[in-house]
């Protein structure tokens, strides 16, 4: 581990956090107004990844209120059966840093662990005791006037029958030729029930297309042939700003579920270069998975992700990686081991594990970009409590004797830094960690590096920053054992 003195640390963490522009802070009011959803949860039997015992999609038009609850109106698919309607309602709540919990509408009790952005609504239900693997997006809706202009990036994940033999993630662009007809394309992929799962080419011609005024349509790739990557009928939704198509198959048995974003024009890895909300589904021969998190990437062919997983075998956990990425023209690239799409001028993002490498695993994930948060007088960010070595986003749990960074303003009258041992006021400023005093080493106007308190424990801790005798808002994050992050540049 390389020691950071001075002000080379301060300009580190500046250099790892994205510069904003600005909304207000985040309530159930911000969630409001119809959405399209799809809902796919795999049911196992608590022993075998590929064993599907209770395979659900729920798919339809979802309403928020605005004030904590909602409605949906839907079509249930359930093993091999042919989909039902299906209506409910349930109970949703936003904190201030854009995380929800969201009533799962497939499973009676348990609770989607959601992230609210301006293009999606994205979870899985981490936190469900039962052994249930789901994904969960949905897209604001058009209120008319929709327009299918692609190209879109497209990636999905099958599972024909609610079973694993012949699971299957693709990659595939759509861009309409002329009403109602798709430009040929061709679609990468694998399939569990093809070439043993070895990354294969399709070649599809004649496709077609629907699009109505409030973003309802679909796409037709010839009749179902389970010998080829993509084929048959999916219903297609378009988001309100026309940057992301969803959907999937309505017919028996047809839990699968496809994301696309709006190609980019003359992207290059710097393209990829702010932070954003994402979750995902994945099964391999070891786990089936589902996880909700955040990734944030700087425009430098590295991203952090944070993850909070749900997994077979291992139950709950957290996890923190950094993965290295390549991205295209048209914003399609790699993601180490994965297929990735970045587009939706540049707000969203999608996935599929799509590789020779690993030809056993199936994956999708999907990603929006987070919204910018300020506030009046002393603010302290809710997503700017970070690991000041990692800089990893927000979810990231933080830990005893760590030193964090806080993002926010008004947080200090000018700029001072601190020699050991700490003081626990420093410029006139104090950070209080579940009302305990915390250890500062540098304050200003918009960062804090701060030592959390030995005695803090969780599951989680309240934040306050105190300047002068003005209190911030506070600011509530996860807590864990350990957080590693790794100084590596000598300043």
């Amino acid at each position: 581990m390389t020691k950071l003195t001075g002000w080379g640390w301060v300009i580190l963490a500046g250099l790892l956090s994205a510069t904003p522009s600005f909304a207000q802070i985040l309530n159930n009011q911000n969630l409001s107004g119809r959405y399209y959803f799809r809902h796919i949860s795999l049911g196992t039997d608590g022993v075998n990844p590929g064993s599907f015992t209770d395979a659900r999609t729920l798919m339809g038009s979802i309403t928020f209120d605005g004030s904590g609850g909602f409605t949906y109106i839907g079509q249930l698919l359930s093993g091999t059966n042919a989909a039902v309607s299906q209506t409910g309602s349930g109970k949703y709540a936003v904190d201030a840093g854009g995380f929800v919990s969201l009533d799962s509408p497939l499973r009676s009790g348990a609770k989607v662990n959601a992230r609210f952005a301006n293009e999606a609504v994205v979870g899985s239900s981490t936190e469900s005791t039962d052994n249930t693997y789901d994904l969960f997006v949905a897209i604001p809706a058009p209120s008319g006037g929709a327009v299918f202009a692609g190209p879109y990036n497209c990636m999905s994940l099958e599972f024909p029958g609610g079973a694993a033999a012949n699971m299957r993630s693709t990659q595939f662009p759509l861009n309409q030729s002329a009403a109602g007809n798709l430009h040929d394309f061709s679609v990468y992929g694998h399939a569990a029930g093809i070439a043993l799962g070895v990354p294969l080419t399709q070649q599809v011609t004649g496709a077609t297309y629907t699009m109505g005024a409030d973003g309802l349509g679909g796409i037709t790739v010839g009749t179902v042939n389970n010998a080829q990557l993509l084929s048959g009928t999916r219903t297609l939704y378009l988001s309100a700003s026309g940057n992301i198509v969803l959907g999937g198959s309505a017919a028996a048995g047809g839990h699968d579920i496809v994301i696309g974003v709006k190609a980019l024009s003359g992207a290059t890895n710097a393209t990829w270069n702010a932070t954003f909300w994402g979750a995902g589904l994945r099964v391999d021969p070891g786990a089936v998975s589902g996880y909700s998190g955040a990734l944030a990437a700087r425009g430098q062919g590295k991203l952090t992700w944070t993850k909070r997983f749900k997994a077979l075998g291992a139950g709950v956990f957290d996890y923190t990686g950094v993965n290295s990425y390549s991205l295209g023209a048209d914003g399609t690239g790699t993601v180490d081991l994965t297929q990735v799409a970045v587009g939706a001028a540049g707000n969203a993002f999608a996935g599929a594990a799509i590789s020779s490498t690993d030809p056993g695993a199936y994956e999708i994930y999907f990603g929006a970009q987070t919204p910018a948060l300020a506030g009046t007088g002393v603010f302290l960010n809710p997503l700017g409590v970070v690991n000041a070595a990692s800089s990893a986003p927000a979810g990231n749990p933080i830990s005893p004797g760590e030193f964090v960074t806080l993002y926010g303003t008004g947080l200090a009258k000018s700029n001072q830094t601190a020699a050991p041992p700490y003081p626990a006021l420093l410029n006139g400023v104090s950070v209080s960690i579940n009302g305990k005093p915390a250890p500062l080493y540098f304050v200003s106007a918009s960062q804090i590096n701060v030592l959390v308190p030995f005695a803090t424990v969780g599951p989680t801790a309240t934040i306050v920053v105190q300047n002068g005798s003005v209190n911030s808002n506070a600011v509530t994050v996860p807590v864990a054992a350990t957080s590693p992050g790794v100084y590596t540049l000598d300043q």
